[in-house]
């Protein structure tokens, strides 16, 4: 989808310099407000029209970094079982590097492994945030879902949660308030917070909140022929069909919330875009699973994970420069 910057008058609308393009798929799990890496610049989310996303310029220290198609791919039960398996299993760990082996050893040494039927917590300090990692190893996909939900169950509860990056193995969010306390005090409970409730109306004001569902909502309205793309001699642009499904769409949502073409496209989102079935089996097995430990340092278990925060590409000497320093400087914080 083409970004749009604000117009010469300063206000949001047609007519502002074209940036580039970023995925669709990213932009669907924006709200009004969010902020997001492009080309270096710090960018705010102001909407979407038609197939402009609208942006302007913004500041913050904590804006998301974009997602793209290939990271959709997430991670089979199968390899995740595996990995859970090996972790918890120091006879497998003889199959590993001697590198590997002796970080896993360090990892159990300063935190734990968690079982293989078990969520591992780690919550810890570092600069003027508060982090809370979880390794779920359910995916990225099924994380990017549970960062969302969860910032918002984290934001009720007041540890006031400044965002979140996952990986393939686990996810972390950051905040201003000290979630290990709020855990060790009893104000934020673990077992609520990672309920399975979440799948339901906090996932129902999430979507509604963004722009998922309008854009699923297109493919299912060409594909069950609602909206004929190719007709003979009055083929359709894709600015027209994204204009005649989104006007479809709110009347539809409007006046029959039922209808069966709004069932299939929540199908769509819940399977294809969210991996809500697997959210929801991983949240199932957790249950009265979860462990938590409260450090005072980065673990060696968090380090990928912490690597990815505040990540954006800059072409040159310099990008692998930056990334080899603050990977140094938290291996030696985790190791230390």
């Amino acid at each position: 989808m083409r970004l749009v910057k604000r117009n010469a008058k300063g206000t949001v609308g047609r007519g502002g310099m074209s940036l580039g393009k970023v995925e669709e798929y990213f932009l669907e799990q924006l709200v009004q407000g969010d902020t997001f890496l492009f080309a270096g610049k710090v960018l705010r989310f102001e909407g979407i029209r038609e197939n402009e996303c609208l942006v302007s310029n913004a500041f913050s220290l904590d804006p998301k970094i974009p997602a793209y198609a290939g990271g959709k791919f997430p991670l089979t039960t199968y390899l995740a079982d595996q990995v859970r398996a090996m972790l918890a299993d120091p006879d497998h760990w003889n199959a590993l590097p001697d590198q590997v082996r002796d970080w896993l050893s360090i990892q159990r040494e300063r935190s734990i492994l968690p079982r293989k039927d078990e969520l591992l917590i780690e919550t810890f300090p570092r600069g003027k945030r508060f982090f809370l990692i979880a390794y779920c190893f359910e995916g990225r996909l099924a994380h990017q879902t549970l960062g969302m939900l969860m910032t918002r169950r984290l934001e009720r509860a007041g540890a006031r949660p400044l965002g979140f990056v996952a990986t393939d193995y686990s996810l972390a969010i950051w905040g201003l308030n000290d979630m290990g306390a709020m855990i060790d005090e009893g104000t934020l409970s673990l077992s609520d917070l990672f309920d399975e409730d979440m799948l339901g109306d906090d996932l129902e004001a999430w979507l509604d909140e963004s722009y998922m569902l309008k854009r699923t909502f297109r493919n299912c309205a060409v594909i069950s022929g609602l909206i004929e793309r190719r007709h003979p001699g009055k083929e359709k642009t894709g600015r027209q069909v994204t204009v005649s499904t989104d006007l479809i769409y709110d009347v539809l949502r409007s006046h029959e919330p039922d209808h069966v073409l709004l069932e299939a496209t929540r199908r769509d989102a819940a399977s294809g875009l969210l991996d809500i079935g697997r959210l929801g089996d991983m949240l199932k097995r957790i249950k009265g699973h979860i462990t938590h430990r409260d450090l005072d340092r980065v673990s060696p278990l968090a380090v990928p994970i912490m690597l990815e925060i505040g990540k954006e590409p800059v072409p040159g000497e310099a990008q692998d420069a930056v990334l080899a320093e603050a990977a140094e400087e938290l291996i030696a914080e985790a190791m230390g």
